[in-house]
């Protein structure tokens, strides 16, 4: 007769660490694309792995092709939005007082900041991808604002 293999006790402590390592990691991934991570810590290993949100699958703006002004369907593909890149407290400025990285109306570079969302007390600068003239900024100064939430919509430059 074979004995039965006799497992080590898991260490409950070790456990608990390894649980809230886990926790504090999701909490600082919310908002990007990484879809599935582990944390290992002896023979404890947590693996998470999320699916994509419903919402997110991807959001796009069609003109109808009855449209009865085609400058308004050129006006819609010329907007380009630039969106949270996480969920956080949106800042317009680098700091109280000062004035806003753009105003409606300003022209704006590629790389060039805009606004910065602050979570979990690190400041995130967003950025255009773009070049374009902002028409139209969509947040308040101090505004919570969720993952893919349309800041701000700039004019494309199609360097006509």
């Amino acid at each position: 007769m074979t004995e039965p293999v006799k497992r080590k006790p898991a260490n409950q402590e070790l456990i608990n660490a390894v649980w809230e390592e886990a926790r504090d990691l999701i909490k600082r991934l919310e908002g990007s694309s990484v879809q599935r991570f582990a944390v290992e810590a002896g023979d404890t290993r947590i693996e998470i792995e999320r699916g994509i949100p419903s919402g997110i699958a991807g959001v796009q703006v069609a003109a109808s092709a009855g449209s009865e002004d085609g400058a308004v369907a050129a006006a819609v593909e010329n907007r380009h939005p630039i969106v949270a890149p996480l969920v956080g407290t949106v800042y317009r400025s680098g700091q109280p007082g000062a004035d806003p990285f753009v105003k409606v109306g300003d022209v704006v570079e590629p790389g060039q900041t805009v606004v910065i969302v602050e979570a979990m007390k690190l400041m995130n600068q967003v950025q255009s991808d773009v070049k374009g003239t902002v028409s139209e900024i969509l947040v308040e100064d101090g505004q919570w604002v969720e993952f893919e939430q349309v800041l701000i919509y700039l004019d494309v430059d199609t360097g006509e």
